[in-house]
């Protein structure tokens, strides 16, 4: 978690470091600068802190209960999420458990927000913290009691006014799993209807051991070595302990040396990227035009660039969110039989398997033989067709059977699979059959 550098202000600060320290409160407590309008509001408040007549305590309180607070935390939001905001915003940290919550909120709803805000900053946490000259921040992880607490107020202090709604507080959206990024709390769309989603979500400790090892499964196809481990031991630590969760230790995974010497040294770009499509969106690329953006932002921006593109990106949160392990989607999600086909091919690919330098769906089109790890062009007819006689049954290699195989999805696809199976002839019959082994 990020933490600050205490700043104190007493009657001996000079009127540039009161400068200094309004603009770090307003960052503090309101998470951004006062607009043009709302400071004629404080106006008198901010001259008498700059003329040293306030201590940052007096000035605080008199802040929190202005209507430029209470109209960006208060008035549309619910009791628990203001109260939630208050202890980031003046205690530098989350609610420590149901019996502090059950406390504070009885007290807003019995004797209202000047209550509310008097016992926050009279109180002794308050006075040892920061007293009545340092401005609040967020502490570090020497003051929580369990993991869980540093990972709700990490959680919180990364939130903007807002960003994940006004009703569900951070400590509940993140227990149930929600997606609250986008300011309004919803399951992510798959884990609604998908039972193959929720059995890859991770929520609780005891199911975090088993839920590292599908992740490796996952993204890097293997379990890591004896002596991989050490590189990222400290991670591993973090995410069995509850402090991070599945996006941020996959965020974390693969931009280790351990995932980039697997991957990406000593594999072409294209490559690359098909393959951090297969382990992080579950499919491979849908078309050139997306091939063009991804490869781009990989060549012009970096690795780094290029793993924020797809963690940030609406598929992935509307997929996976912050709790599910990415998984091979079903054949519902893909626009199209052949990008299903493609799709399968590559998730049945392993690490080396094809090559790492021709995509799996150039080399598949091309017709190369790519079952050593290294691609080549059949040097003539008659190698053509003894490579094909080589795969027919493995692979399906050649346009033709391809068109079959496009055909035959469409018609799975869209249309009641009785009715498909007694329309179909003995060839498409037997294409399945040999699909299904």
């Amino acid at each position: 978690m990020d933490t600050h550098t205490p700043i104190t202000i007493d009657r001996k600060s000079t009127e540039i470091e009161r400068q200094t320290a309004l603009r770090q409160i307003y960052a503090q407590v309101l998470e951004r600068q006062p607009y043009e309008y709302e400071r004629k509001e404080i106006a008198k408040l901010e001259k008498d802190f700059l003329k040293g007549k306030l201590g940052v305590r007096h000035f605080i309180g008199d802040l929190v209960m202005s209507s430029v607070y209470l109209n960006s935390f208060y008035r549309d939001c619910s009791n628990l999420k203001f109260v939630e905001w208050s202890f980031k915003h003046l205690l530098g940290r989350a609610i420590q458990g149901h019996e502090e919550i059950a406390k504070y909120m009885d007290l807003l709803m019995m004797k209202g927000v000047s209550a509310f805000f008097y016992e926050i900053l009279g109180s002794e946490e308050y006075r040892k913290a920061f007293g009545c000259f340092t401005i609040p921040y967020a502490r570090d992880v020497k003051f929580y009691d369990s993991p869980r607490n540093y990972l709700q107020t990490d959680l919180l202090q990364h939130e903007h006014v807002g960003q994940r709604g006004k009703v569900i507080p951070t400590i509940y959206w993140q227990q149930l799993g929600m997606d609250c990024e986008t300011g309004t709390c919803v399951i992510p769309e798959e884990m609604m209807h998908d039972l193959e989603a929720m059995s890859h979500s991770v929520h609780s400790a005891t199911d975090r051991q088993k839920a590292l090892a599908q992740i490796y499964a996952q993204v890097l196809e293997r379990q890591p070595y004896e002596f991989e481990r050490k590189e990222i031991a400290h991670l591993e630590k973090d995410f069995l302990a509850g402090k991070i969760d599945v996006r941020h230790f996959l965020g974390e995974l693969v931009v280790s040396e351990l995932y980039l010497d697997s991957f990406y040294r000593d594999s072409s770009n294209l490559k690359f990227m098909e393959l951090s499509f297969k382990h992080l969106l579950g499919r491979t690329a849908h078309d050139k035009e997306e091939i063009g953006v991804y490869t781009d932002v990989l060549t012009k921006h970096g690795v780094n660039a290029f793993f924020h593109k797809i963690f940030d990106s609406e598929e992935y949160r509307k997929a996976f969110g912050c709790h599910t392990i990415p998984y091979a989607r079903d054949v519902k999600f893909h626009d199209s039989p052949r990008n299903y086909l493609q799709s399968d091919l590559i998730h049945h690919e392993h690490i080396g398997q094809h090559g790492k330098a021709v995509p799996t769906l150039y080399w598949q089109e091309l017709g190369m033989d790519c079952e050593t790890g290294t691609c080549v062009m059949p040097d003539s007819k008659a190698d053509y067709q003894s490579v094909a006689e080589k795969t027919k049954v493995k692979e399906p290699v050649s346009k033709a059977l391809n068109e079959e195989i496009e055909e035959l999805l469409q018609m799975l696809q869209n249309s009641d699979a009785r009715q498909v199976l007694q329309s179909m002839n003995e060839n498409q019959r037997s294409l399945l059959r040999n699909l299904a082994k």
